[in-house]
């Protein structure tokens, strides 16, 4: 079901629907929400796939599954990833923004449900919601940074030791790995390798 959400969630991104804004991924439920807006992309996007007969619509409450991963956890995940958000905002150039953003928005969707993206227009100034939908819309080309690894390690609860940044290499202790595959979810899906190599 995570590779179905995951290439679902990768599909409606390509059409130009927004995570958090035009649909939500729920993993748990192994459920999908999307308006009507994601949904027409789709069907303009991929008009040979039938949508009716693949989709489904579940309400996500960001404050439930915040309160959800924050107990699993057993730390304040969603209140430090938006802070650890904000100063990235304003202190990474735009290009970097945009990969952290993605990155951090996306893949945490993904893995959890969770939309970050929900929580930030709920937080941040005006100006600031202007500039994450920026970010996120115009097509800028995202330049590749670490920094998204360290903070969602560390806002998962990792330390110093979990994590090393080397210029643009990543080092993750074992414990890093677990605490990243728990709230993140990419191209590939750490947890299920994670879960493969302790079995050898």
């Amino acid at each position: 079901m995570h590779q179905q959400l995951t290439q679902l969630f990768h599909a409606l991104a390509r059409a130009g629907a927004i995570p958090g804004e035009d649909f939500s991924v729920d993993t748990c439920g192994g459920s999908l929400r999307m308006n009507e807006r994601s949904y027409q992309l789709l069907k303009q996007c991929y008009p040979e796939i039938d949508w009716d007969d693949i989709t489904a619509s579940v309400e996500c409450q960001p404050d439930n599954a915040a309160r959800a991963i924050n107990r699993h956890l057993g730390t304040d995940f969603v209140g430090r990833i938006l802070k650890s958000i904000q100063a990235r905002l304003s202190a990474l150039p735009r290009e970097r923004a945009a990969w952290y953003l993605q990155q951090v928005v996306v893949g945490v969707q993904i893995r959890t449900g969770l939309s970050l993206y929900d929580l930030l227009m709920q937080t941040l100034p005006p100006a600031r919601c202007v500039y994450v939908e920026y970010l996120l819309r115009e097509g800028i080309a995202p330049e590749p940074c670490p920094e998204w690894v360290q903070d969602l390690v560390l806002a998962a609860g990792g330390t110093a030791d979990d994590i090393t940044l080397d210029g643009e290499d990543v080092y993750l202790s074992e414990r890093g790995m677990w605490l990243l595959a728990e709230i993140w979810m990419g191209e590939q899906d750490l947890y299920a390798e994670l879960v493969e190599a302790s079995r050898h």
